[in-house]
């Protein structure tokens, strides 16, 4: 008989949010100096700016339009599929680069704990970050063990949560937990009727309705009664 699963998110569990976030933010400061450099136009920049101070949180969900016009800008040349992948594919770079710097964004603790747990369970990860970008990523956190199914997300898909979980839950059927970071994959689980929990480990916002657990301890207590 196979183990039962429990699914995870990477970010903000096993790795601090800060990768993600200081990348997020050179990404549009490195194309930045790119449009200024080649003299284009850079209205993009300046709205995706004007929103990311005035709403962090609509930003969070729109962001992408911003991506998509100023690749336009920057590779007029490339078909849409193409941009979206150089884009993401520069984000990681950055991702990749700041984990390699600064060890001490490993979670080791909820780590060490997962491990644990593997004796009982099949760890999955389901994830938007794409498939070599996480190979890269679970490389330089010493994660590449941690997890016995992966479901990633395509380079040309644009960071939705859903319809990754879709692909893995056809692949391997509903988890028997999903423990989360993102509003996204709380809310899918919520809708489809899987348990799930949200991990806010660095106090970042309380979703309404939502298991909530805000350290390991905490979470523990909340594993232990599956």
């Amino acid at each position: 008989m196979k183990k039962p699963i429990i699914a995870t998110s990477l970010k903000g569990l096993f790795i601090k949010n800060s990768p993600w976030i200081d990348a997020h933010i050179l990404w549009y400061e490195e194309r930045e100096k790119e449009i200024k450099k080649n003299k284009l136009d850079n209205s993009a920049i300046k709205e995706w700016r004007q929103l990311f101070n005035s709403n962090p949180e609509r930003e969070r969900k729109e962001y992408f339009k911003y991506v998509d016009k100023i690749m336009k800008v920057l590779y007029p040349n490339l078909s849409d599929m193409k941009r979206t992948e150089k884009a993401r594919e520069l984000f990681f770079d950055a991702t990749i680069k700041y984990i390699k710097q600064n060890s001490q964004v490993i979670n080791q603790p909820v780590v060490d704990y997962f491990l644990s747990l593997k004796k009982s369970y099949r760890l999955a990860l389901i994830t938007t970050n794409t498939p070599q970008a996480l190979k890269n990523i679970l490389k330089a956190s010493n994660l590449e063990k941690m997890f016995d199914i992966i479901e990633a997300e395509e380079p040309t898909q644009k960071d939705k949560k859903d319809i990754v979980f879709n692909i893995f839950i056809k692949n391997y059927g509903k988890p028997s937990l999903y423990i989360g970071t993102g509003e996204e994959g709380i809310i899918y689980c919520q809708k489809n009727n899987i348990p799930c929990i949200y991990a806010d480990l660095e106090n970042q916002k309380e979703i309404e309705g939502v298991n909530s657990v805000h350290n390991l301890k905490e979470l523990k207590e909340k594993i232990i009664t599956l």
